[in-house]
């Protein structure tokens, strides 16, 4: 099943609450747009539509520059950025083709692996919703079958939530219990990406 299934991630955001633009920071030697996605790149995903939008050519010069290339990654931008999260999903989802269930993935979880990623593909169930948990709590990256694509896009952007589409589909929902807590870890504050920081040094 992993090789039928393909991503989106999600690096458009305007990193308000960071203060500073989160997929240039700093992580492990490289940027984290670099580190995010070459764990991306080295999963089973067969294919990884990267959404980018505030500041999108900076972030694409350091793609260029670093050389970061795949047959497997798409770089598009969201002109509509600034109409929340569900706008570059739906903008991700415009890319997506033949196949049976999307992963979708934030720029700013920098402990993902591709280890993590695959053990989600290997567990998904066609026609399903798949959500990773740890110790009952939900997070990400999540998978969605295509057949969800339509009702995605069209859909309000700045009136939806992905929150708000899952809670329509209560009855496909399946959840995989993780040995990590990494699903959970994202950095949207300072604190957290210090906390991220010290837990990638370990």
């Amino acid at each position: 099943m992993a090789n039928k299934i393909k991503g989106i991630l999600l690096f458009a955001g305007e990193s308000k609450r960071m203060g500073k633009l989160k997929p240039l920071l700093p992580i492990g030697g490289k940027t984290v747009v670099e580190t995010v996605l070459s764990e991306y790149l080295a999963s089973s995903l067969s294919e990884i539509v990267l959404v980018l939008g505030h500041r999108a050519d900076d972030i694409k010069e350091i793609i260029d520059d670093r050389k970061i290339s795949s047959s497997k990654l798409k770089v598009i931008i969201n002109k509509d950025f600034k109409k929340e999260m569900f706008s570059s999903i739906q903008a991700g989802l415009a890319e997506v083709e033949g196949t049976e269930g999307i992963l979708i993935g934030l720029g700013d979880q920098v402990l993902i692996t591709s280890d993590i990623i695959n053990e989600l593909t290997e567990h998904y169930i066609k026609g399903k919703v798949l959500i990773p948990t740890f110790q009952g709590r939900k997070g990400h990256p999540i998978i969605i079958p295509y057949a969800m694509k339509d009702e995605i896009l069209a859909m309000d952007a700045e009136k939806t939530t992905l929150k708000d589409v899952l809670g329509r589909h209560n009855d496909i929902i399946k959840f995989l219990e993780m040995k990590s807590n990494k699903i959970l870890i994202d950095m949207d504050t300072k604190k957290e990406y210090e906390r991220i920081k010290d837990i990638w040094k370990k």
